[in-house]
């Protein structure tokens, strides 16, 4: 082989080398997104309580829903991109006959124009039963630690994915659902119905039962607890006011 074409072998071999881990590494993608494309099921310890504001200005308790079935996500309603398909999706479940014990509690991830008139005219345009399917605001930072640190589901101003967490009976976390993926969406009812059949066991011994913890998102700074939050009137909004819950000690 001469000098002038040593060049020429070795630029094919590392082209084809390179083609070759490409391919295995497309192979091995496909094969996490297909195994996480549906979402996760997993069960994860009691959340740790949280108080928010709903539309109608009274306090959300997480500590309230005890005894329900609940599933949580994240919106906003200037949303220019998924929330709309989101909240469809979401009304679409909320309206079916075997849910109708289901509560769906959408935070909003922009509270500063997500104000009480402007999630109530929000959820009146999806017809969201204002007892099961509750809309919820807050201090941002506050939010972004209910969200991170408490429902795992990563959060930003005007950001969020479009993931469901259902939380059974006993406050724990059972599952994550994309719920803009319809093919999830009997993947979430199934988990739904296991969650119905099961019994609600006193927080004592949830406290103590073996749990696996849930999976991890990566997490952002968190806001220390804010105590002493009241209800909110539509008169009492403040764009920089204290965070509109607690956390329960």
């Amino acid at each position: 082989m001469s000098n002038s074409a040593i060049p020429y072998w070795l630029s094919l071999m590392v082209l084809v080398a390179a083609s070759y881990f490409g391919w295995k590494w497309w192979q091995v993608d496909q094969f996490q997104r297909s195994q996480s494309a549906g979402g996760i099921q997993y069960t994860g310890p009691p959340l740790e309580e949280f108080e928010l504001t709903e539309r109608s200005g009274k306090p959300f308790r997480s500590a309230d829903l005890r005894g329900k079935i609940w599933v949580a996500n994240l919106f906003f309603s200037t949303c220019p991109g998924t929330c709309k398909m989101l909240s469809g999706n979401i009304k679409r479940l909320h309206e079916r006959e075997d849910l109708v014990d289901v509560t769906w509690v959408s935070i909003t991830v922009d509270p500063e124009a997500d104000t009480l008139p402007v999630l109530r005219d929000y959820a009146d345009g999806f017809n969201a039963d204002p007892n099961r399917w509750l809309f919820c605001r807050g201090d941002f930072k506050y939010i972004k630690r209910i969200g991170q640190d408490i429902l795992l589901l990563p959060v930003m101003l005007q950001d969020h994915n479009d993931y469901g967490v259902v939380i059974d009976k006993n406050g724990r976390p059972r599952g994550s659902y994309d719920l803009n993926r319809t093919s999830n969406h009997a993947k979430l009812v199934k988990l739904i119905e296991e969650c119905q059949a099961e019994e609600e066991t006193t927080q004592a011994a949830t406290a103590q039962a073996d749990v696996h913890p849930g999976p991890t998102v990566p997490q952002g700074p968190g806001a220390e607890p804010v105590p002493g939050a009241k209800p909110e009137t539509d008169a009492e909004q403040q764009p920089d006011a204290q965070p509109d819950g607690k956390v329960a000690t």
